[in-house]
């Protein structure tokens, strides 16, 4: 027998086991037993998800809490005799501090059900008195997003575990800092209602802002800042500009004649149609419309130039900075070079002192 016999008797042999296999229909027994153990690896496989979950975010609190922690902030002069002073100022100490004040504030107004101080403040801190507790407030505030997190909420961690209260801020700082440098920050600004937030929006304006960004390399913050403001004064520019097209060259929508003279009834008949004034507000006429277009779209072509310029002029003014220099080479306004070096006598003095 040849090889290409074999191979063919070899793919027709797995070709009809793989058609018994798929046309191999179970009996009710079967399928019962199937759908049990599928249901049984199922309610297993989730049950070992969050044991899991619990092991990690239990293991993550005890290193978070285990280790000291001293948190970044800015140096800033407060009293010595301050409460800041007495537990250590953080800006994490302070946002709670005022966001415990709104809560208790806001708990005793009509709207939050006009409660004593004393219970207004029971109301909206919580003590935790053991670490399970804690742990369990950790894991909910892991899980949830951090735009829906209070820092009432992560007051009441920072009362049992401070370290771990400073840490998860620290993360949710990076995270906004990560938000920021992505440009979703910027493109949520620019896009702020729910139905604008649409896939295509968000793509296209940061694929506007990837295209600047790929052209102007930027170099830190300030200048992603930068960025931003051109991507967003950009698409300012665009929307006004179509506004501009579409007032001048096409036609307005305009009230149904039946409506008109249903206002017009109104009027006539019910007096006390119009609140109390002396004035009536001026409709816009399509000329001042188009006019009102025209104008908001050169503004925005002019912040966006002023922002380019803004951004070319760090760059060109930007100090020079030469670190340990031996030899630099400088030329004057007339063109002559000059050569700068440190002196043997000055490197024996800097070897000496150091």
């Amino acid at each position: 027998m040849s090889k290409t016999e074999r191979r063919t008797k070899t793919k027709d042999k797995s070709k009809k086991n793989l058609a018994a296999e798929l046309n191999k229909i179970p009996t009710r027994t079967d399928s019962t037993e199937l759908q049990t153990s599928d249901k049984q690896n199922s309610v297993q496989s989730e049950e070992d998800i969050k044991s899991a979950n619990d092991a990690f975010y239990n293991e993550l609190f005890d290193v978070w809490d285990a280790n000291e922690f001293m948190p970044q902030d800015f140096k800033i002069r407060i009293p010595v005799d301050s409460l800041e002073a007495r537990v250590g100022y953080s800006s994490l100490f302070r946002q709670m501090h005022q966001s415990f004040i709104r809560t208790v504030a806001f708990l005793q107004t009509p709207g939050g059900g006009s409660l004593s101080v004393e219970e207004a403040r029971r109301q909206a801190f919580h003590a935790y008195t053991n670490k399970e507790e804690a742990k369990k407030l950790l894991q909910t505030m892991m899980r949830l997003p951090l735009e829906s997190l209070n820092f009432v909420d992560l007051m009441e961690l920072h009362d049992f575990a401070p370290r771990v209260a400073e840490r998860f801020w620290e993360k949710a700082k990076r995270e906004g800092r990560a938000e920021f440098e992505s440009g979703h920050l910027a493109a949520n600004i620019t896009f702020p209602v729910g139905y604008m937030k649409q896939l295509w929006n968000i793509a296209r304006y940061l694929g506007v802002r990837e295209s600047f960004i790929a052209e102007w390399q930027p170099k830190g913050g300030i200048e992603i800042a930068l960025i931003d403001m051109l991507a967003q004064s950009y698409f300012q520019w665009q929307y006004w500009l179509e506004q501009t097209v579409k007032r001048s060259q096409t036609r307005p929508r305009e009230e149904h004649p039946d409506y008109k003279e249903w206002q017009r009834l109104r009027k006539k008949y019910n007096e006390e149609s119009w609140m109390d004034g002396y004035w009536l507000p001026p409709y816009v006429s399509e000329q001042a419309a188009i006019e009102h277009a025209v104008q908001m779209a050169d503004r925005f072509n002019r912040i966006f130039m002023r922002t380019l310029r803004q951004l070319r002029d760090l760059r060109r003014y930007s100090p020079v900075t030469i670190n340990n220099p031996s030899q630099v080479n400088i030329a004057n306004e007339g063109g002559q070079q000059i050569n700068v070096a440190k002196t043997e006598e000055e490197k024996n003095a800097k070897k000496i002192t150091s």
